[in-house]
């Protein structure tokens, strides 16, 4: 695929998670929120939330209490950095992430391409909940 077909925003359709058990979850939501961005000079940018997130109320960004703070990592997640495209895939190089153990990494997704929608899936991964697959569905912004 050529990489320019992924160039641009796209918005987050669905996020599900199935285990090898056959267990299908929504991480975050079955109306979780979401943007991916591609740029023509190789970088990406993706965040997946819960929608309707809670404001906090104990304190600013870093003096809020441990509670709300955690609220806050559960319904959130990020990344960024440069990618490329091999075959029918897209690999994200990590340069940056909510999740620090994903720093330095490349996260390979299988590309499904169909007009204005994007699915990204990824390989089976083993987790202390079972063997999962991630299938993400994005659909091309619109202005």
């Amino acid at each position: 695929m050529p990489p320019d077909q992924l160039v641009g925003a796209w918005t987050l359709e669905r996020f599900l998670t199935t285990y090898d058990s056959g267990r299908e979850i929504f991480p975050m939501g079955e109306d979780a929120q979401g943007w991916l961005l591609y740029t023509p000079d190789g970088y990406m940018a993706a965040f997946l939330s819960r929608a309707n997130r809670p404001a906090f109320e104990t304190g600013e960004m870093l003096s809020a209490d441990d509670a709300e703070k955690v609220r806050a990592w559960d319904s959130f997640f990020s990344y960024c950095g440069r990618y490329e495209v091999r075959g029918g895939e897209v690999v994200h190089h990590i340069e940056g992430s909510l999740y620090p153990n994903w720093i330095g990494q490349a996260q390979a997704r299988t590309i499904r391409l169909e007009g204005n929608r994007l699915t990204l899936t990824t390989p089976p991964q083993k987790t202390g909940r079972g063997v999962q697959t991630s299938e993400v569905v994005w659909r091309r912004a619109v202005r």
